[in-house]
């Protein structure tokens, strides 16, 4: 992460180079770990029916085809200052948090959107029971959202934890890993979030889970 915020920070990487860059390799690199932990592959899918659209793309699932069991969103916010961007006048660059509030809506609506789709096709209607958490929770597929924020400071770092605990109302659950430079060190340094949100202890129960599908 230190090395494209380098690059953007000199004004090599582009906006898009940052948010495609960056993305890409934090949904490979859960990819790997996961896939190593539960011995099952999991595939990026375009074709994904949900109940209003036609298709959604996911950007990680399992298995590679059929009825989806398991899906992963992943999000990558947080910039520092690009000289190609003379409106950015924070010194400490984009706020992690300032792009969580859209990036969850979105991810929401494309979760209940499937599992709606999965309803209807098991016979249950097609949308949610009464109890809209539960629904949320037990229908098929299972749906996870991951974040990896740089935070510039410690009020985006706790704005940054207040989204992850609203994405976990809407997904299984939100695992949130936060990132921001220390000064002291001249280099990046894990933030501290709490344990129900903390991004290894979410990989580890996903990874248990997907041991257990067929």
């Amino acid at each position: 992460m230190r090395a494209f915020d380098e690059l953007f920070a000199s004004g090599v990487a582009t906006q898009g180079d940052n948010q495609n860059g960056k993305g890409d390799f934090f949904n490979d690199l859960l990819a790997v770990l996961l896939e190593n932990c539960s011995g099952k592959l999991l595939h990026s899918r375009p074709d994904v029916p949900g109940y209003s659209f036609t298709t959604h793309k996911l950007d990680l699932a399992y298995p590679a085809a059929g009825k989806v069991l398991l899906t992963i969103e992943t999000k990558a916010t947080g910039a520092p200052k690009n000289p190609r961007n003379p409106k950015q006048k924070h010194l400490g660059g984009r706020a992690g948090s300032a792009d969580l509030d859209k990036r969850i809506k979105e991810a929401s609506f494309k979760n209940v959107d499937m599992k709606a789709a999965a309803a209807q096709e098991e016979g249950l209607g097609g949308g949610p029971t009464s109890d809209l958490r539960a629904f949320l929770r037990h229908g098929r597929p299972h749906s996870y959202l991951f974040l990896s924020v740089r935070v510039r400071d410690e009020a985006d770092l706790k704005k940054s934890i207040q989204f992850a605990r609203i994405a976990a109302m809407w997904f299984e659950e939100c695992g949130l890993y936060c990132y921001g430079w220390n000064p002291e060190h001249s280099s990046y340094e894990p933030k501290l979030v709490p344990r129900e949100i903390r991004m290894d202890v979410v990989l580890s129960g996903i990874c248990t889970t997907l041991r257990n599908l067929p």
